[in-house]
């Protein structure tokens, strides 16, 4: 018998079905390698690889996701949302696309874009909290800010163990010298995590800023016991002593005025 060859075009069938794998191969191990990168945040250096593996591969939506968090990362928002928009359009029904290009909505400034892509995201995705809660900032960035109350009300119903919505929420009644209702919030916290810095600072300010002087110096004293080291501890212990001496000025301006009443 003898050897029995492939006909031409059966054998170059069969060298471009290997030469594409190949490139397929060659593509995703680019592509790898740029998140092996992305994810040790080293964005910079992920960028070159991505754009190796689109250039060889421009099918892979991944590796433009992965390329617009590089961008993001590096602050190159035009850049950022240009690959964004590459991958949903490879992807659309991909809830992080629509998640990381509203990020870079608000980053750059363009918050009714942003909101566009968090409902999306969230449309895709109704357990992506984060994406509720930067939908929520995006309307306090428009100046709606009874629709982003509403929101991280929502948040907290659907997850009473969600903090940073409540972080938000505070700071949003803060906004708009809501301090009581500020207070409110930090206090719900800190039923949840009694050692919550955060909480116990913010309560501090909410009763500085409603000149309940001693309740403000408790806090604010906790607030120190609790982070020692903080950056603001200097600040915090000259506010302690100031509002100590408001509290004892007070005392003397009553006791002075029932004095002369008697």
């Amino acid at each position: 018998m003898g050897i029995r060859y492939k006909s031409t075009p059966q054998g170059l069938g069969e060298f471009i079905i290997k030469a594409k794998e190949k490139c397929r191969m060659s593509a995703y191990r680019q592509y790898l390698r740029a998140d092996v990168l992305k994810n040790s945040g080293c964005y910079k250096e992920s960028i070159k690889y991505y754009l190796a593996s689109i250039l060889i591969d421009r099918e892979n939506y991944r590796a433009y996701l992965g390329l617009g968090i590089a961008y993001r990362a590096e602050e190159n928002y035009e850049k950022a949302i240009n690959a964004l928009l590459k991958a949903k359009a490879l992807s659309h029904f991909t809830s992080e696309i629509h998640f990381e290009l509203g990020l870079c909505y608000l980053y750059a400034g363009v918050p009714c874009n942003a909101i566009d892509s968090f409902k999306t995201a969230i449309m895709l995705d109704r357990t992506n909290l984060n994406a509720q809660l930067q939908l929520a900032v995006a309307h306090e960035l428009i100046g709606e800010f009874d629709m982003a109350i509403l929101i991280y009300h929502t948040i907290i119903e659907n997850d009473p163990s969600y903090l940073t919505a409540y972080n938000h929420l505070a700071a949003a009644y803060m906004n708009f010298d809501e301090y009581k209702s500020a207070g409110s919030v930090f206090t719900q916290v800190l039923k949840i995590n009694p050692f919550y810095h955060k909480a116990v600072l913010g309560l501090a300010i909410c009763y500085d800023k409603m000149s309940l002087n001693l309740r403000a110096a408790h806090y604010y004293k906790l607030y120190l016991d609790r982070k020692p080291h903080s950056h603001h501890s200097a600040m915090i212990q000259k506010r302690i002593q100031k509002l100590k001496n408001c509290a004892d000025n007070a005392k003397s301006d009553v006791n002075l005025k029932l004095a002369l009443s008697n």
